[in-house]
């Protein structure tokens, strides 16, 4: 049923929420009284007293297809012992009896909690080859039976841009660093277009339940048809900004056939400057204070990059650049500053995806040079118990700086990063405003100097991640003429303690002014008043 009203309180971009009749024309807003009302159609929704209505949630950087098909994977998330490890893949493997030479996969494993090789795998599973990725998708482990399909002995050589790591017996052990873990993850068949089509509908399908109505997210070329043949279709109901990964930094061999609809964006590259803090392959200007010897992998300079960005800004072409070292970022901005000479560049709104560890000298220039700063709040309460061994207490202390960049007039778009992390907009909200774990550690939060209010972070999670794909005056706001996607949460996040944000559920998803999801405890929409 397409609702024509909605009651009840809704969040219109202040510091509060206010009641409100909001009138809808099929799939966008019509109009917006404030006051207190009644249902008068079976076709409207009134919102119990508790409950909130908030503009739907955009995820800023996610991974859809990917964290689809991993949510049919082993999930090593919270494993802190070889051990748990190891007795994950014995209850797969007894549950799903895979034949012998089937591949087995997985993913999410910690590797600054655990460290496992393929002689620890091998007395798991001798029989079929096993490749997982860890946590932060930047390496991943494998066991003998997967080295031989790919080919891989102690003969092989480091690529450009990767590590097969050794133990100290000079041996392979199993671990594969960055572009390494291509050697391997090439080998594993490809999923067929059905099973990428079922994976794509896992992931929405939780993406809605969490009040997610937009996702902006990356895809690499073996995903890109999957994607290509949703757009559009009944089968897509959260719109999508989708960025084509660019490896060679060539635009003539990368250029692509741009699209963009009300559902479906397509005009976006994406690139990677250097790996993750959680492999020590981000890229800084000062080494690893746990590594001496390592600085990350700088995986492209200013000059090849400013070339790229500004081929792709002259034909129209939106640039999103992975950044999590200072270095990167400081090399992102360079090469975006140098692009720009010709005129073109902050119009269409460069992006910075991560932004994790900044120079202070660097905060201001993401304002000064039109880059949103893109970035996902969970990474900071995921990896603060290791940031200062990795970084040393300066870099620490502008680490996942969003208040600093706000303060500097930087536009904020707050995600994700799913599979990596959580999907739940909600853990981010949470995040952002305490700079905690749900449990509440640590007292006080992590460099509480960055936390931002409420009000700060959803906007992120609306306007911001609207403003950086390009719809801003479609999405992201409850206001007249906008499309009518919006998500109802069963507590005001204004009024609940802070501190306990977390516990906010989202009751109700609605796109195009069509209920889409709906909890047991959601408000049911009026059976008419007589």
């Amino acid at each position: 049923m397409r609702l024509e009203a909605i009651i009840g309180n809704a969040w219109l971009g202040g510091a509060q929420v206010e009641p409100v009749r909001i009138h809808l024309n099929e799939s966008h807003i019509a109009r917006i009284e404030t006051g207190v009302f009644v249902p008068q159609s079976e076709t409207h929704l009134a919102l119990s007293p508790n409950e909130v209505l908030l503009p739907g949630f955009h995820d800023a950087h996610l991974h859809l297809i990917t964290g689809g098909l991993q949510m049919a994977q082993i999930d090593f998330g919270g494993a802190t012992t070889v051990d748990e490890i190891l007795e994950r893949i014995s209850a797969y493997i007894s549950t799903n009896k895979p034949e012998r030479g089937q591949w087995i996969q997985g993913h999410g494993i910690e590797q600054t909690e655990v460290s496992v090789t393929r002689t620890d795998l091998d007395r798991v599973c001798p029989d079929n080859p096993f490749f997982a990725w860890t946590h932060d998708l930047h390496s991943a482990v494998s066991n003998s039976s997967a080295l031989i399909q790919a080919r891989i002995d102690g003969a092989i050589r480091n690529p450009v841009g990767g590590v097969f790591e050794r133990g100290r017996d000079g041996k392979l052990n199993g671990v594969l660093r960055e572009k390494a873990a291509i050697y391997v993850a090439d080998q594993i068949p490809e999923p067929s277009p059905d099973e990428l089509h079922a994976s794509f509908l896992r992931a929405q399908e939780h993406a809605l339940s969490l009040g997610i109505t937009c996702a902006s997210a990356s895809v690499r070329h073996g995903l890109l048809n999957a994607y290509l043949n949703l757009a559009d279709s009944s089968d897509q109901v959260l719109r999508l900004n989708m960025w084509k990964v660019s490896t060679t930094f060539d635009f003539e061999a990368d250029r692509f056939e741009k699209r963009n609809s009300k559902k479906f964006r397509y005009v976006c590259f994406k690139g990677f400057t250097d790996g993750a803090l959680g492999s020590r392959t981000a890229s800084f200007w000062q080494p690893y204070s746990d590594d001496p010897g390592n600085s990350g992998e700088l995986l492209i300079r200013e000059g090849p990059l400013a070339r790229f960005i500004r081929s792709a800004h002259r034909e129209g072409y939106q640039i999103a650049m992975h950044a999590i070292g200072d270095r990167a970022n400081s090399v992102v901005l360079d090469a975006i500053e140098m692009a720009g000479s010709n005129g073109i560049g902050p119009e269409l709104r460069p992006r910075i995806e991560h932004c994790q560890h900044l120079r202070p000298r660097d905060i201001e220039r993401f304002a000064k040079l039109g880059v949103v700063a893109s970035m996902q709040p969970v990474h900071c309460t995921a990896d603060m118990n290791f940031v200062r061994p990795r970084l040393g207490e300066e870099r620490e202390s502008t680490s996942y700086a969003w208040k600093s960049l706000k303060d500097a007039g930087a536009v904020l778009a707050f995600g994700s990063d799913w599979p990596i992390e959580s999907m739940n907009p909600i853990l981010g909200l949470h995040a952002a405003v305490n700079r905690t774990r749900p449990d509440g550690f640590p007292q006080g939060g992590w460099h509480a100097e960055q936390t931002i209010t409420v009000q700060d972070a959803l906007l992120a999670y609306s306007q911001g991640a609207a403003f950086a794909a390009g719809w801003e005056e479609q999405i992201g706001k409850i206001a007249e003429g906008y499309l009518a996607d919006f998500c109802v949460l069963d507590e005001n996040p204004f009024k609940i303690n802070p501190c306990d944000l977390h516990r906010i559920q989202v009751t109700r998803t609605i796109v195009n002014g069509q209920s889409v999801y709906s909890s047991p405890n959601s408000s049911r929409i009026s059976s008419s008043i007589r």
